[in-house]
């Protein structure tokens, strides 16, 4: 829904419109399509789930990452402290790690996402998220759309 958001508010519900007429596959989860790719059922794919073709490169699948240069949508990935949590003294302990150098480190050499940590370095041809034209994320004004969102979206794809 973010990434739909992102794509209407650049493009325009026309731009979606025109790529239904294509017929192209729709999936549940944006672990699929890169999925279709190595499998050689696709021999394209437009999803925001880079780390899996990325980890699929580097397994040896014949796939390659392009990055559109008009932009690419971001789905962060908040993480937050509840406050009914029974220990939150611990989960504060576990936020500060999950953002320190090491944690977010891990998070781009084995997961292959990208952190926005200044001090983590991406393997060896691969690109740093500062390096792609990001689309500005906009978690409330996709929440506020939601249901526009969907209903549309249902309605453009037949799904």
């Amino acid at each position: 829904m973010t990434a739909t958001f992102q794509i209407v508010r650049e493009f325009g519900w026309q731009y979606l419109e025109k790529l239904a007429k294509q017929k192209v596959m729709q999936v549940q989860s944006s672990t699929d399509p890169p999925k279709k790719l190595a499998l050689g059922e696709r021999a394209v794919m437009a999803d925001g789930n880079d780390y899996n073709l990325i980890q699929l490169k580097e397994a040896g699948q014949p796939v390659e990452v392009v990055y559109p240069t008009e932009g690419t949508p971001l789905v962060t990935g908040p993480s937050a402290v509840f406050n009914s949590a029974p220990h939150p003294n611990a989960a504060r302990l576990f936020q500060n790690w999950l953002h320190s150098l090491e944690a977010q480190q891990l998070l781009v050499d084995f997961a292959r996402q990208h952190s926005v940590h200044p001090l983590t370095k991406e393997k060896p041809g691969a690109r740093r998220l500062d390096d792609i034209k990001l689309w500005r994320d906009d978690p409330a004004g996709v929440e506020r759309a939601s249901e526009e969102i969907k209903a549309r979206y249902a309605q453009i794809f037949r799904v």
